[in-house]
């Protein structure tokens, strides 16, 4: 799996981009990588033409260009993570997406809104993420050090255990537990048995789940995995677990860069709007 060396954080001013700088200056320094720090300035609609006795409305990127640079050289002590500023005019998403295939980086980091005790992502934060095509974590929680409790829900299919060995690379010191939500099948048509031979059905795929998350720890390393009852809710309940828990982040796979709407099941795009924990999505 390749090595991440080059990292692009968008940031907005105006918001709390300090937890996201954080972040990715945590995460740069394990993984001796650069950072490019993008802000996208969106030009007022209501500039006026000079023709009407008004001057246009100009943004002072050399001053932002300053501030960032100055806000990021606090949170830098000793200058130990390189990085770039760039400021441009534009969508943030129209810039954060092409600047991450311009400059060829590894991996996208941004931040959530958050209200209150909800964490959410915000109309432009969805937009960056549903078109990028590298993996993107998303800064929700409040920055106390690196990652160190990890939670990742798996369907044993690849691109779960390719996004819990992406995390293993990236944040090396993190416990990382593997979990898997099960929900009993009451399904009766002419290929199923009415009574035991169902209940019978629904305790083998229980074992085998067992099995399958047992051997998934082992050969990834990890921590024993939890089987999780979803009987009555699996989305509820996988959600309720994540944050009912001391996690600091939960991971992810996609199937490919595609939509985001494609390559992420209804779960998946639950825990990236629901979760509480910061959300790490691994795209392929």
């Amino acid at each position: 799996m390749k090595q991440v060396q080059r990292i692009l954080v968008g940031i907005d001013i105006y918001a709390k981009s300090g937890n996201v700088l954080k972040r990715a200056l945590n995460v740069a320094k394990e993984n001796n990588a650069k950072l490019f720090v993008v802000y996208a300035v969106h030009t007022p609609w209501f500039d006026i033409p000079s023709y009407f006795g008004s001057k246009h409305v100009t943004i002072d990127i050399n001053s932002i260009k300053k501030k960032i640079e100055e806000k990021i050289h606090a949170l830098n002590t000793q200058d130990r993570v390189p990085y770039v500023v760039i400021v441009k005019e534009g969508f943030a998403q129209d810039i954060l997406n092409y600047e991450a295939k311009l400059l060829k980086v590894d991996m996208l980091i941004i931040g959530a809104n958050t209200s209150g005790k909800v964490n959410f992502l915000g109309s432009t934060a969805q937009k960056i993420a549903h078109n990028s095509y590298v993996p993107i974590l998303i800064v929700k929680k409040p920055v106390k050090g690196v990652y160190e409790n990890i939670v990742a829900p798996t369907d044993f299919q690849e691109q779960s255990k390719l996004s819990i060995h992406f995390a293993k690379e990236l944040f090396k010191s993190a416990k990382i537990k593997p979990v898997h939500v099960w929900e009993i099948v009451y399904m009766e048509g002419p290929y199923t048995s009415l009574g035991e031979d169902l209940t019978h059905y629904n305790d083998i795929a229980i074992k085998y789940a067992q099995q399958d998350l047992k051997a998934l720890a082992k050969n990834l390393s990890t921590q024993k995995g939890k089987l999780i009852d979803g009987t009555l809710n699996g989305k509820k309940s996988l959600l309720s677990y994540i944050n009912k828990n001391t996690f600091d982040l939960t991971v992810i796979g996609s199937r490919g860069s595609a939509s985001f709407t494609a390559m992420l099941g209804s779960m998946a795009s639950t825990i990236i709007r629901e979760a509480k924990t910061d959300v790490l999505v691994y795209i392929p």
